[in-house]
């Protein structure tokens, strides 16, 4: 099976006729036949099946579809990785992050790049932390940025960040006065839902050291709800340090001594996948912001 077969075989199946492929990709139409009954007698199988002047998939002509369609678009970017060379600062790019590190992160630094780079032109996602790795899993996304994944056999990830997860509470807690925490069992909490990549803290291992489980109320998709949430009820919820820092005009945060929660961003990228030099300055950049962020932030203890 040759790459000229597959390139063939798909334009033959999008237009439903030999002769209409043979005019696209200007070659004869006994070439295209001799091409597909090539691939038939490869597989075994009948891959068109005719249909008055047109011609029709079928069941294995529609598999051989999907999967050629992806290997042709595969190879067409390999081509286009290697000849254009790792060094090079064009081209297009599909990123995609969670809706805060897109915002924080993720957007002003790619816009930093594209200001020096005007060859550069991309696609910004804002997803979940599980539908970032679907996607780059995929190869439908070429860079994600999200909350600590699980490592799988269709990305590379590198860490970019690691930090605490904090209390946080609305200005006016009554929890504030004192600080204890045995306290804080007695008020409710709201969560992030583990699609967003961060354990449900109502199952986090370092409850055990404290020694209760949070009364979870509602949970929250979206960092934006969770503070906003907290500056009109009594609750509380767990937040990365950095959103602790960044919104701390509009909520107070807490860490007790026994505290060890952790949190990892991370770049995630679809194996295989040439990493170009612009997705690394992308990945830098990134790190270098988060770090610049949390360097400076002071919660209170």
């Amino acid at each position: 099976m040759k790459f000229d077969q597959l390139q063939y075989f798909v334009e033959t199946a999008r237009r439903q006729h030999i002769g209409q492929a043979a005019r696209f990709l200007n070659i004869s139409p006994s070439a295209i036949s001799h091409s597909i009954a090539a691939l038939e007698d490869e597989f075994g199988r009948v891959l068109f099946e005719k249909q008055g002047r047109q011609i029709k998939l079928t069941q294995h002509g529609k598999l051989l579809l999907d999967r050629a369609e992806f290997l042709l678009s595969e190879a067409g970017r390999i081509r286009e990785e290697i000849s254009s060379e790792q060094s090079s600062m064009r081209g297009h790019y599909r990123m995609a992050a969670t809706h805060t590190l897109c915002s924080e992160f993720l957007a002003p630094v790619w816009m930093g790049i594209q200001a020096e780079h005007g060859a550069l032109t991309g696609t910004l996602h804002s997803l979940r932390s599980g539908e970032v790795i679907s996607r780059v899993s995929a190869g439908e996304i070429d860079l994600g940025i999200c909350f600590s994944p699980q490592t799988g056999p269709n990305h590379e990830q590198e860490v970019l960040h690691q930090g605490k997860l904090v209390f946080c509470f609305g200005k006016k807690h009554p929890f504030l006065k004192d600080r204890r925490i045995e306290d804080l069992e007695r008020y409710p909490s709201i969560a992030a839902l583990a699609a967003q990549g961060i354990e449900n803290c109502e199952n986090h291992p370092a409850f055990q050291k404290l020694r209760f489980q949070p009364k979870i109320i509602n949970m929250f998709d979206s960092y934006d709800v969770a503070i906003e949430s907290l500056k009109h009820s009594q609750t509380w919820t767990l937040l990365p340090d950095f959103l602790a820092y960044s919104h701390r005009n509009e909520i107070e945060s807490y860490i007790p001594r026994a505290w060890d929660a952790d949190y990892k961003i991370v770049a995630v990228w679809p194996k295989y996948r040439i990493r170009t030099q612009a997705l690394d300055y992308v990945i830098e950049g990134v790190a270098k912001k988060v770090k610049a962020m949390t360097d400076s932030k002071k919660v209170s203890c």
